[in-house]
């Protein structure tokens, strides 16, 4: 099955004539992931410090970083080398979510407001990257929205080990999507922090978006 690693880019054969976008198989992307996960953790050095009880992640804002900057700790924090982990998958999401947050709302008019952006965040982006929309959506009203998503595509092969040790890992699979979330809101002109927790039942978990700045969206949102 095609993955949203599809491109959207149109190629054209040797005729001239158009041919459908180019398309990467699912799998390949999870494999993908999993090598960003072994890179970033061989380079953590043996020994680090406790890496917190809950399975979390944050991303953005709460962290100190600006609109491109990476996310930090996990769930109670850790060393400096954890921190390095979590930045460099951050980063990575945040410039991906970037790219996709511009290429699926060019064709669309201006957003109304911060709820209407976030319902485009939770109906058509997540579609195009996760063939789903987000099941349930719930906000304060005071720039605070949580995503849940019971069947969350990136953790259906996450590790179901106890303790630390699957905590970890499956808070790292995290890092990526955080920075997803804050890239694509960031390009429609909202800076935020997010957050990930996970239920107790893989593969749901939630996404927590605190607005920390509204700015004008680039031209590809407009």
């Amino acid at each position: 099955r095609a993955s949203w690693g599809s491109m959207a880019a149109q190629q054209q054969d040797d005729g001239g004539a158009p041919r459908g976008p180019a398309l990467m198989a699912e799998t390949c992307f999870d494999l993908l992931l999993i090598e960003m996960l072994q890179f970033y953790g061989s380079e953590q050095p043996q020994g680090r410090g406790a890496m917190g009880e809950n399975t979390s992640t944050s991303s953005g804002a709460e962290n100190g970083s600006n609109g491109a900057g990476s996310g930090a700790g996990v769930g109670g924090g850790g060393p400096a080398a954890a921190v390095k982990t979590g930045e460099g998958l951050e980063s990575m999401g945040f410039q991906v979510g970037c790219q996709l947050g511009e290429r699926y709302s060019k064709h669309r008019a201006r957003f109304d407001d911060t709820l209407d952006t976030v319902k485009f965040l939770c109906k058509e982006f997540w579609t195009e990257v996760f063939r789903k929309q987000i099941d349930n959506l719930k906000t304060n009203h005071r720039g605070v929205f949580v995503l849940y998503d019971s069947k969350f595509r990136w953790l259906r092969l996450a590790s179901v080990e106890k303790g630390q040790k699957g905590q970890k890992s499956t808070a790292d699979l995290l890092r990526f999507p955080c920075g997803l979330i804050r890239g694509a809101l960031f390009t429609l002109g909202i800076k935020a922090a997010v957050s990930a927790d996970v239920a107790s039942a893989l593969p749901a978990c939630s996404f927590t978006v605190k607005i920390t700045q509204q700015q004008q969206p680039t031209a590809a949102a407009k």
